[in-house]
């Protein structure tokens, strides 16, 4: 469920209230029923819930929603925007039970509405975001971010990292680690043999032979040399603020990124409402939202359940699809 003070619940009925999710899935949430029935009640809604402690195996309809009560947060306490830490405590705990049934095979895949990350560590949680508490709770080696557009598919090898930091995230054994689990992803989700991946450097103009930076002569190259000794398609690095011109001219399946922005902005500029994020290295699908809490039109019946709903879709569709390897 996310964020109970954010706008995830309000979008899960929403889009719970919809045919197109239930045709090609059958969804269960993981949340709170107060919390989910006041975002009904906002949103003039005719959806009911139904509390369970198993997979239901029949009787999945829209706005008929299956709910874990995990948590009975007091909903006179919760203010939108202003998540405390048993909010902190209650978005842990709804991941924790996904995640616990994924990996006994109760559930096929799990798609994430968004959580505050500070309210996360103040309950005790020090993780910086989903995709490291999911790595953490499934033991994950290596897990990386994927965000799925309609022109790109971008990989990023840092994630959560103040600016100021990035350059020391940006290692060879970092960046290869990346290319193998999207070279994999390509394959395992896609049907793409043998993957072309576009590397980004990380300083303007890739450093202008060491001009402007050395980690592409350092750490890039290196790594998209030992990528192709490992038989992977890897070519660049690519100055990113030439890449993303919407000409046409690199035909690639994916691209890495070195850091959050550089390969978020062109994603959401071109498909704010339909990108989704997706998680590489986990042992099951897990897909998320491409936002944020939205706090500022939380509580006001405004959440646009569009890019839940895509990325429900997209869990389901690459669950379907996958290959093992």
């Amino acid at each position: 469920m996310g964020d109970p003070t954010g706008i995830g619940p309000e979008i899960i009925v929403k889009a719970l209230s919809t045919e197109e999710v239930f045709r090609i899935c059958r969804p269960v949430v993981f949340g709170d029923p107060g919390v989910l029935s006041r975002a009904i009640r906002i949103q003039n809604l005719s959806a009911t819930l139904e509390a369970v402690d198993r997979i239901p195996q029949d009787g999945y309809l829209p706005g008929k929603i299956f709910l874990f009560p995990l948590t009975r947060l007091e909903d006179a306490s919760l203010r939108f925007g202003r998540p405390d830490r048993a909010c902190g405590e209650a978005m842990v705990r709804y991941i924790e039970e996904a995640v616990k049934r994924a990996k006994n095979r109760e559930l096929d895949a799990i798609t994430t509405c968004p959580i505050n990350k500070k309210a996360m560590n103040e309950a005790g949680y020090s993780f910086p975001g989903h995709t490291e508490l999911l790595a953490h709770l499934t033991g994950a080696s290596s897990v990386a971010m994927m965000f799925l557009g309609s022109k790109w598919r971008i990989v990023l090898v840092t994630i959560h990292l103040p600016l100021k930091d990035v350059s020391r995230g940006v290692s060879k054994d970092r960046i290869l680690s990346i290319l193998r689990l999207t070279d994999e992803g390509m394959r395992k989700y896609f049907a793409i043999p043998h993957p072309k991946i576009a590397v980004l450097g990380l300083n303007p103009h890739c450093g202008e032979e060491g001009l402007l930076g050395d980690e592409e002569k350092k750490e890039i190259l290196p790594a998209i040399a030992e990528a192709k000794l490992l038989g992977m398609g890897a070519e660049g690095p690519f100055p990113a603020d030439s890449f993303f011109n919407g000409s046409g001219s690199h035909a690639f399946d994916a691209v890495v990124a070195m850091y959050h922005d550089q390969g978020l902005i062109p994603v959401k500029m071109l498909n704010f409402k339909e990108a989704v994020n997706v998680t590489l290295g986990l042992p099951f699908v897990r897909t998320s939202v491409d936002h944020g809490t939205a706090y500022d039109i939380a509580g006001k019946g405004l959440a646009d359940p569009t890019n839940l709903v895509k990325a429900i879709l997209t869990a389901a569709n690459l669950e379907k699809s996958k290959k093992d390897y």
